[in-house]
Formats: C-alpha cells, structure tokens, sequence
C-alpha cells in the first residue's frame, strides 16, 4: 500500500510540474470539470470537450485534436498526426514516403520548413533519386539505395521490390520465386533466410549450401552470406577477398577501424579489447597503456589526449566529440576521439573524405563524397562519374540528350 500512495502522489505531482497553474479552473478551462479533464481540449464551436490527440470529429476525419497557443492561452488544433502531412490548402492527411495523392511514379515528402507554419505538416510530391542502375532502389524515409530483392530497409520476411504505384515496397507475394511456405515469407537468394546456419535459401525456394558458391567456406563446409559475421571469430566480416577465372572466394576480415589480436578475433581500435584493465588495443594489435587521464580523449593523429569539446585538435568550427560509432555494449569504452561539427555531433565533411575510398562505389567531388552514379550535386538527368583516367565529373545519364541535360552542378 505505502508503494502505491508513493506512485500516486509522484504521479499527481507530475502532473502539477508539466499542467499550467489555471488548468483546473473550470472558469479558465471548461474541460476540468469532466474526469480526466486534463486530456480534454475545448472546441469552442459545439461549447464541448473532446479528448486530446483523437482522430476525427471535431476534426476532419484524417486529423487529430491537438494543443496550441494563442497568446498565453492553449487552444485546440486540428492537425496531421506525425508521420502524415497535407498539401496546402486541403484538410487531408496523407501519410508520408508512399503515394498519397501523388502520380504513379511519385511519393508524398514532408516540407521541413512548413513545420513551424501555423503547426501545419505540409507535403509535396516528389520523384525518388535516381540510384546507381536498375539493381538498385531508392528508399525515400532515409534517402539511401538498396539492392532491389533483398531485405534492404524491409522487415524480415518481406523483400524489396517496385510496386504497382513505381515505387519501392516491401513486399511478398505467394507467385514470387522468393516466397517460403513454411512461414509464409519471402526471402533474398543466397541470403541465410529461413535456413539453419551453414545453409542459405537459394534459388527454387530451398535451403543448401555448394561448394563451388562463393559463400562456401572450406573450414565449416558450410554456406554464409556475404558482409556478416558469418563463421568468422568475433569482429570481422564474412568478405570476398579473392575474384579469378576459377570463381569468387570469401574469407575472415577484420571489420574497418578493427585490428586482429593475439587471441584471433579483432576489436575495435582503442578499446580495451584482450587487453588488461589500463591498457587499449592498438594498430598491429598490440596492448598499449592508456595514454590518458580520467575525462579525456585520445587523439591518434597527435598522439595526445584532449578534453572533450575541445577546439584545438580540430578544424576551425569542428571540437572534439566521444567516438559514437563504437558501441560500449559490444566493443567497450573506446579512448578515440573524433572532431565533429559545430553542434550535430555528425562526422565532419574531411572525415567523410577521409573514408570514403572505404565506402563501396564512393568518389570524392569538390571535397565532398558521394556514391557514383547518382545524382549528388549533379543537376537533373545527370549523374557524378569517375572515368578510367580517375577524373570525377557531372555527366549526361545515358538515355538523355544533351539538350534535356546540364552537366552544371545544381547549385553553380
């Protein structure tokens, strides 16, 4: 009983802290006097009290009742849900990354500058990016390309493919090739899939595993898709490494910013790794003492350890941040130290270049990185190239002539 009366009397002063002072008072709000009252909003057209953040009448039916601000008074809205938007001047809800109102071939996308507009979400039609070639699919919620049947983005048990409305879906069909009847899901090819571990769902809907896929390795005679942990000891990835007449091969590699230890798996660079208590693993996979105090980071380039937000280490508007691609769950506390921009906390511009040779298909373009074969900051109906002399340019894509095309960049 004494845990309850604490909960509840937490809970009541919860509401205390987040409600105005006069949101009880029947004479200033209306709602107080309903129970519940302070999940009400009074819509001052019928004189009643409806619930807050419920679909429908008093609002169009694809809006919901929110709260807004008129001066110093809250007052109720009729809004689009999130992950919804409207095209101006319509009281219509669409949902956001699909269709909706728009032309085969195109998806519904948020104007970002529309949110602070009267609390308006407002959407506007849009054909998706053009991606490297026909293998590819772009995927309109975070703006990236994916092969086309395979997972991708898509849930599992479902593939990426083009749907009746032109754009990417995930979807599975029973007629699809792709399709598994034990669970009735679809699956990529030469992906593990449904399959138990050494196999791989391959062509005609089975499980399996030959020896002469570049997914077989010798040591477990078994099969494992490519770019995961696979057979492989901890830290590395399941990679091609050898291409030749005879046939593709894949191998153990240590994943990138990882180095293999004496114990045989590969940790990741300035963590703690194999190592003991006040040590860090190193390049080579040596265990170095950590050459930092308490509340400071490591940078290697300097080889000398700065405070966290620190300027001088870094480029004029970059300080130095905590290394947010490590994962302290998985591979420990990491010492390494990264310049990030002004307040994002996202890798700065150089860093980018720096690792873009890493990134499959990457160029590098007036000291940005971007994916070949893909608009970037090409205008439309052209793409950014990189021909067998290593230039990187603007091209016409093929298909378009010259006359329909700029090899401008968009914003020259």
């Amino acid at each position: 009983m004494a845990t309850w009366v604490w909960f509840a009397a937490l809970f009541c002063g919860y509401q205390a802290a987040v409600l105005p002072p006069h949101w009880a008072d029947v004479r200033r709000n209306p709602c107080a006097a309903h129970p519940k009252g302070w999940l009400m909003l009074y819509w001052p057209s019928d004189g009643k009290c409806y619930t807050i953040y419920k679909k429908g009448y008093p609002c169009p039916e694809t809006q919901e009742l929110s709260p807004g601000r008129l001066g110093s008074r809250t007052v109720a809205e009729c809004k689009c849900p999130p992950g919804t938007a409207q095209l101006p001047h319509t009281k219509t809800c669409h949902k956001l990354f699909q269709r909706g109102p728009c032309r085969n071939g195109e998806y519904f996308a948020p104007v970002e500058e529309s949110f602070n507009m009267r609390g308006e979400r407002q959407g506007m039609c849009v054909r998706p990016q053009a991606c490297a070639d026909k293998t590819l699919l772009y995927w309109p919620p975070d703006g990236r390309c994916y092969y086309r049947l395979t997972q991708g983005p898509c849930y599992p048990g479902s593939i990426l493919d083009i749907g009746d409305d032109g754009l990417a879906n995930c979807t599975c069909e029973q007629d699809s090739p792709h399709y598994w009847q034990a669970d009735g899901g679809c699956y990529a090819h030469y992906s593990r899939g449904p399959c138990e571990r050494g196999q791989l769902f391959l062509p005609g809907a089975r499980c399996g595993c030959e020896a002469h896929l570049p997914h077989y390795h010798n040591g477990t005679k078994g099969c494992y898709e490519l770019d995961t942990l696979g057979p492989c000891p901890k830290g590395h990835l399941f990679v091609i490494s050898e291409v030749s007449e005879k046939g593709s091969r894949a191998e153990c590699k240590c994943k990138n910013f990882h180095t293999r230890a004496s114990d045989g798996a590969c940790y990741r660079l300035y963590t703690r790794g194999p190592c003991a208590q006040d040590e860090m693993i190193s390049r080579g996979g040596r265990c170095t003492k950590v050459p930092c105090g308490r509340g400071r980071l490591y940078v290697p380039e300097r080889r000398r350890c700065y405070r966290p937000g620190a300027a001088e280490p870094c480029r004029k508007g970059e300080h130095l941040a905590f290394d947010f691609d490590a994962r302290p769950a998985l591979d420990g506390l990491s010492h390494n130290g990264v310049c990030v921009c002004g307040t994002t906390g996202q890798p700065c511009a150089r860093r980018e270049v720096a690792t873009c040779s890493n990134r499959k298909g990457a160029v590098v373009f007036n000291e940005a990185c971007y994916i070949q074969h893909t608009q970037g900051p090409c205008s439309e109906n052209s793409w950014i190239v990189k021909d067998s002399n290593g230039r990187v340019s603007c091209q016409c894509r093929p298909g378009i002539s010259t006359d329909d095309c700029s090899t401008k960049l968009i914003n020259s």
